[in-house]
């Protein structure tokens, strides 16, 4: 038996999961050593524009996209929708959420992502390359950028760029950038997308569907 609703930024959940994290399910916190501890992100577009679920089931939680799909803890962790507060063993209490950083040259929010990327087997400068963080930009990668309005992500090639994605929202352009990098460097024999086919059908999903999609990398046979 399980009950599902929209997860939102007044969810200050503490939660935690003990073993592989590429799993689906969390518990509430219980503080053993053994644990990985995290806490819901209230930072996150993704959660305040309602794309994500929270199902409470007889074995645990876990975070559902808008198809009601779960959402892996280590893509929930890439998305910035959980936060991880200790590691395994850690001591201490846990620090609060800080508020929303303005994403800036050699701001900790585009560092992050670059070692996200980074976390995906890309090559930074070369698959991959995000303003402000990265020290070079290839003659062929994925690109974001921060600018007044927003994030851009663009594939740039021989100098020439060509925007794919933008949107004031840095969890939105994060998901869209590491989706098109990942497939980029798979392209090249490497990054986690390797092996991997995308999907087909999606022409008629709305823009909270693909959004979803590519937050929980589900264009691909996962």
């Amino acid at each position: 038996m399980s009950a599902v609703r929209t997860l939102t930024v007044d969810d200050d959940l503490a939660l935690c999961r003990v073993g592989y994290e590429r799993g689906e399910l969390l518990r509430p916190d219980s503080g053993a050593d053994d644990a990985h501890r995290y806490r819901i992100d209230p930072r996150s577009s993704l959660v305040a524009d309602g794309l994500v679920l929270l199902e409470l089931a007889d074995d645990g939680i876990r975070l559902l996209d808008t198809n009601g799909l779960p959402i892996t803890v280590r893509d929930l962790r890439r998305f910035r929708i959980l936060v991880k507060i200790a590691d395994r063993h850690a001591e201490g209490p846990v620090a609060p959420v800080p508020a929303q950083p303005t994403a800036s040259v050699g701001s900790p929010d585009l560092v992050d992502l670059r070692l996200d990327a980074l976390d995906n087997d890309l090559l930074d400068g070369v698959d991959f390359a995000v303003i402000g963080a990265s020290g070079s930009v290839g003659d062929e990668c994925i690109v974001l950028e921060a600018t007044a309005d927003g994030f851009v992500v663009a594939y740039r090639d021989r100098g020439v760029a060509s925007v794919l994605f933008t949107s004031r929202s840095l969890a939105q352009a994060r998901a869209v950038f590491l989706d098109e990098a990942c497939w980029l460097g798979a392209d090249r024999g490497r990054g986690t997308y390797v092996g991997r086919s995308q999907a087909v059908g999606t022409e008629d999903w709305t823009p909270a569907q693909v959004v979803a999609a590519y937050e929980r990398r589900l264009l691909g046979d996962d």
